[in-house]
């Protein structure tokens, strides 16, 4: 067991169903139906874990992928966290980052753990 119980108590959490196909294992969430922000499936690092991709009328976006990195040097040089629940799916997810932070229309992509990274404002 990764996680204990102990540490969400009081933390109200509501479950979802994917309801779209976008990622590198087809599990996405398109959180308001309009595409402007879809939670998108990378598990690896842990089973339920998602990137979040917010995009504005325009297709530019900006890719929050949380631990499926732990900073820029993780999806540029394609190297794995040493925590992982699936490693084969680690390298999956940590693909998709790669490509994603790569399209010409992705204006930033941050992990959670990039100690290169200061708070600053993104502008879409």
């Amino acid at each position: 067991m990764r996680y204990k119980r102990i540490w969400w108590k009081g933390i109200d959490l509501d479950a979802f169903e994917w309801n779209g196909t976008m990622g590198p294992f087809s599990r996405s969430y398109d959180l308001f139906g309009d595409r402007s922000i879809t939670l998108v499936s990378i598990p690896g690092h842990s089973g339920g874990l998602f990137a979040v991709k917010i995009t504005n009328g325009e297709g530019d976006h900006v890719l929050l992928f949380s631990d499926g990195g732990y900073a820029e040097r993780s999806w540029r040089d394609l190297v794995t966290s040493g925590i992982a629940a699936g490693k084969v799916a680690q390298k999956k997810s940590l693909e998709r980052i790669r490509e994603q932070s790569l399209d010409p229309r992705c204006i930033e992509s941050l992990a959670n753990h990039d100690p290169d990274i200061r708070p600053h404002v993104i502008e879409l």
